[in-house]
């Protein structure tokens, strides 16, 4: 009986470690997908790359979390879509934000900038700098 204990425990010690997460950091933007790099020319070619922490769950799938010299985090997903941008109380450029949001924004919220934009499936929501 403490032989098969002993085992199960040593299977699941093991199915743990190969199940967990993985996560590194880098300073290579050539690690991004290509969709990434370009979104990050495109928006943000203004501000340098601090660093880039690559997650890999479980499944092997990865996704990327690029923090900017300014503060800015941006989160991708495994094919280099944006999921999240932070702009931790500066406004994010309008050029990522989707046209019915920023139109949304401006005629309710005169004035207002957007922080934060965050995707998820089919939903968008946004954070403006009064919270």
């Amino acid at each position: 009986m403490k032989k098969f204990v002993l085992i199960l425990l040593s299977l699941l010690t093991c199915s743990v470690i190969l199940l967990a997460d993985n996560d590194r950091l880098s300073k290579d933007i050539k690690e991004l997908p290509v969709e990434s790099r370009e979104f990050l020319s495109t928006y943000f070619s203004h501000t340098k790359v601090s660093h880039i922490k690559i997650e890999t769950n479980r499944f092997r799938n990865k996704s990327y979390e690029v923090l900017l010299t300014n503060g800015t985090e941006i989160e991708f997903d495994k094919s280099g879509k944006w999921t999240e941008i932070n702009g931790h109380r500066k406004s994010i450029p309008m050029g990522v934000i989707p046209e019915k949001i920023r139109e949304y924004v401006q005629v309710n919220y005169p004035g207002q900038e957007i922080t934060a934009i965050e995707r998820e499936g089919y939903e968008t929501s946004v954070k403006l700098k009064t919270d």
